[in-house]
């Protein structure tokens, strides 16, 4: 089973990873605004790792999907600033990132830097730098480890750029701990499991709005369950009336977060909802099934701890439900426009 494979195998490729990127030559970028961008989970992951680029640097810092690079360039792009863009494609070959950067370039005050699992496409060619993860040769159609991969090489980047001794050196503990957490596969499988539950809304808030939106995606693509996310506290303001006892809430927590959580549990609770929490917690904390992770490390740099427990989810429940993680319905691995 390649899905599972590529999930359980995902620490020892952020090592390398780390090693890779921490040894790269990469210019300093001076710019006005990076932009980060890609399609599906590429987005997703250039959501989280916009918020946490501008963090780290100091730089402002956003994520767009890459059609509407080509599709509305006016609402994205301002003539006279300077731009650093981050393509973001496991495959190197997703239309929209070609096509995207195709529309930009020859611009002299755009920039750019190619993300992705293979060094030798188009894209790489079309880009002024590379982070190509070669050692990341998924064979499944949905994206695990190179979700995973990508993300922690653009927070080792950033860190770089930002000259932050200290993210790195959180950084480099990350594939050691998440190694710990693919360890304790089973705790997920209870949720996962539970066909009395049919409705899944995953919430995350900041930088983990965008693990939240990934993990909503994987479920979606591999058991075709329905399936939602917001940002946390936004989830209150509507979408929170879909709540009953069919509904699972995972909450995605973080330190910074911990004054807020507990309430929002009981109000989930209150309405029939069944709440696991992921992440770290306050002393005293309750829901209905948590998965405590370490705070030994700070919540900007914690991300890839939580992505195997939501991708077990996901494979979980697809293989509870009878499906096959490695055929998706609908779905190829690489997205081209006819």
């Amino acid at each position: 089973m390649h899905t599972y494979n590529e999930i359980v195998g995902q620490a020892e490729q952020l090592q390398k990873t780390l090693e890779l990127v921490d040894n790269l030559i990469m210019e300093q970028v001076n710019v006005d605004h990076v932009l980060f961008t890609g399609c599906g989970t590429s987005f997703y992951l250039a959501a989280s790792a916009a918020k946490y680029y501008q963090t780290v640097t100091g730089q402002f810092a956003s994520a767009v999907p890459a059609s509407e690079l080509f599709l509305h360039t006016s609402t994205t792009i301002v003539p006279g600033k300077k731009y650093f863009v981050v393509g973001i494609s496991r495959s190197g070959t997703t239309s929209e990132i070609l096509i995207a950067l195709d529309h930009l370039k020859g611009n002299a005050d755009i920039r750019t830097l190619a993300v992705t699992c293979n060094g030798d496409t188009p894209m790489a060619a079309a880009t002024d730098q590379v982070i190509a993860l070669d050692h990341i040769t998924e064979k499944s159609v949905v994206m695990t480890q190179s979700f995973s991969n990508m993300l922690f090489a653009l927070q080792v980047f950033a860190a770089r750029q930002g000259r932050s001794t200290q993210n790195l050196t959180e950084l480099k503990q990350v594939p050691e701990l998440v190694e710990a957490a693919l360890t304790l596969e089973d705790l997920t499988k209870g949720v996962a499991e539970d066909l009395t539950k049919k409705r899944f809304i995953f919430l995350g808030s900041g930088s983990y709005n965008g693990i939240a939106k990934e993990a909503t995606l994987k479920l979606k693509e591999m058991t075709q369950t329905e399936c939602e996310s917001y940002s946390s506290l936004e989830f209150r303001h509507g979408p929170i009336s879909i709540v009953d006892d069919s509904t699972v809430v995972i909450l995605l927590t973080q330190l910074e977060t911990k004054d807020y959580d507990q309430q929002l549990v009981m109000d989930i609770q209150k309405l029939g909802g069944y709440v696991l929490t992921i992440g770290p917690v306050a002393e005293g904390f309750v829901a209905d099934h948590i998965i405590e992770l370490t705070n030994t490390i700070s919540d900007l740099n914690r991300h890839a701890i939580y992505v195997p427990y939501l991708q077990l989810l996901a494979y979980q429940r697809a293989m509870h439900l009878g499906f096959d993680p490695d055929q998706p319905r609908n779905l190829t691995q690489v997205v081209k426009l006819s």
